[in-house]
């Protein structure tokens, strides 16, 4: 049994011992020396006040679940709601939910939850929030929408106070990994757009304070599944990782969430603070995203020329700095179901020169940003490794901080830095490619959303995996991602904090403590 949020919760799927080894990966880097007293600040070690330093994906934080980004906000979300189920390690794990359950064809499933649960405000958590919360987040304001696609909204049945039937329009055998696991947070049922802010869930902490920026959370001492270890959490938004890690050192937080590999490699040898290291599983995948339907993309000939004329190993190796592993154009590496051979793509850049020149391409611009410390370096680097196939490229560097204040605007640019948190292939496959996604960056249409959905309808979990390793080796065939390397997700701390988990990236510290 693994623990989360204290409470022993079976592991309904673990996906064999590829999944045992990405969190191995999950250790502190070599030579930052043991866990000590030594450095926390005053509050921490005595397990009062964790400050932790995070950016934002949109330059702000919010609260309302329907359009959270990456960072400082998703932080606060994981401490804030509980969700029916989570992500863990490469597998999946109940949460609010004490059992999901499908029907024969994997249309219905019957959800119950823990009947011990109360919200914020001391209201019980019903089956009825559960369902109330499903249709906002399915609903056409939400920004999560594409996630809950195939919900029912008419087929939510409320059957006791502390079960649901939720029925699909379509059958969905992957519905807990690829969409409960994904992202399933419960709010009261009424919550509006003005409520969100208040943050009311029935998480390990509650909102203490919100200036739009930074948010003040404090222990839910009434927590169904436990008292969580710090007393209080600041969130702090600041946008550079450089910054983060100075204000680490410095003393004014305790965690920086997101450092540089740069920043990571030059702090080997402070013992003060321990850089920690995501492994495969709390990775990013980094890719150079091809739209293939704007021109040049929508010529198989450059989306191809460009991937041969990568030197992966290079790009891994000067801007990842040894943190992190190569890519080769499919999400999921070193994590179950991933089905790129290993030998993955060489380079070729004489079939790469051949291929631009019978496209007639001589010159490419790249949008970029440090959505991920390194990316801009990463553009230029590539830059020189096209000049060798034949082509200049243009680096054209745009504000990380609003990268993603316009999600739809980003499937307009033909070429562009572009990074998903690296999950299981089938769970990537269903949230981040399907029909409507925000995320479509590479042009997917109507050809592999079919085959997406055929291997989604899948039951059993074997035949199901070989469905979605068949739709993984067309996307390494004919997709639009340069998917160059996994670079882990790379966070920097006090010494002696311990009992700091993650889920998809996101660092979560309900049994957090300094040692």
């Amino acid at each position: 049994m693994s623990r989360v949020n204290g409470v022993d919760r079976r592991r309904f799927l673990q996906w064999g011992a590829a999944a045992a080894t990405a969190t191995a990966g999950a250790t502190a880097l070599s030579g930052c020396g043991p866990e000590t007293n030594d450095g926390p600040g005053t509050s921490a070690a005595a397990g009062r006040l964790l400050r932790v330093g995070a950016s934002d994906a949109t330059g702000s934080t919010t609260l309302d679940p329907r359009h959270t980004g990456f960072g400082a906000s998703y932080i606060a979300l994981y401490h804030l709601y509980d969700q029916l189920m989570y992500l863990k390690d490469g597998g999946y794990e109940l949460g609010l939910a004490q059992s999901v359950q499908p029907n024969a064809d994997a249309t219905e499933w019957t959800v119950r939850i823990h009947d011990r649960a109360v919200f914020h405000d001391g209201s019980p958590v019903r089956a009825a929030d559960v369902a109330y919360s499903l249709r906002t987040l399915a609903g056409p304001s939400s920004t999560r929408a594409t996630n809950f696609a195939d919900l029912d909204p008419d087929r939510l049945k409320v059957v006791d106070a502390h079960t649901l039937e939720v029925g699909l329009r379509r059958p969905r055998g992957d519905f807990r990994e690829s969409v409960l696991a994904v992202f399933s947070p419960v709010f009261p049922e009424g919550t509006g757009d003005k409520d969100f802010a208040r943050g009311i869930g029935s998480g390990p902490y509650r909102l203490e304070g919100n200036d739009g920026k930074n948010l003040r959370l404090t222990r839910n001492t009434s927590y169904w599944g436990g008292a969580a270890g710090f007393e209080r959490i600041e969130l702090v938004l600041i946008a550079d990782p450089a910054a983060r890690l100075n204000a680490l050192k410095s003393g004014q937080i305790d965690y920086a969430f997101g450092i540089s590999a740069t920043g990571a490699t030059a702090e080997r040898g402070n013992h003060a603070i321990r850089v920690r290291r995501g492994g495969t599983a709390n990775s990013n995948a980094l890719s150079f995203a091809m739209n293939q339907n704007l021109a040049p993309f929508d010529n198989p000939d450059v989306r191809r020329a460009v991937r041969l004329a990568a030197d992966r190993d290079a790009l891994v190796n000067r801007v990842l700095l040894g943190l992190g592993s190569r890519g080769d154009d499919v999400v999921g590496k070193g994590l179950p179901g991933y089905a790129v051979a290993a030998a993955g793509r060489r380079r070729d850049t004489a079939e790469a020169r051949r291929l631009f020149a019978r496209a007639g391409v001589d010159s490419l611009t790249l949008h970029a940003a440090d959505t991920v410390p390194g990316f801009v370096a990463a553009a230029r680097l590539l830059g020189q490794q096209l000049k060798e196939a034949g082509v200049e490229l243009k680096v054209e560097q745009v504000p990380a901080d609003t990268y993603y204040a316009d999600l739809k605007s980003l499937g307009r640019i033909p070429f562009q830095t572009f990074y998903y948190t690296n999950r299981p292939a089938a769970v990537h496959l269903s949230a981040t490619t399907v029909k409507g996604a925000f995320f479509n960056v590479t042009g997917l249409g109507e050809p592999h959303w079919k085959r997406l959905a055929q291997a989604q309808a899948v039951v059993d979990d074997g035949a199901r995996q070989a469905a979605f390793a068949a739709v993984q080796r067309d996307l390494f065939d004919n997709g639009g991602d340069l998917l160059w390397g996994f670079r882990e997700q790379l966070d920097a701390s006090v010494t002696g904090l311990t009992g700091v988990w993650s889920s998809q990236s996101i660092p979560v510290f309900t049994r957090a403590r300094v040692a």
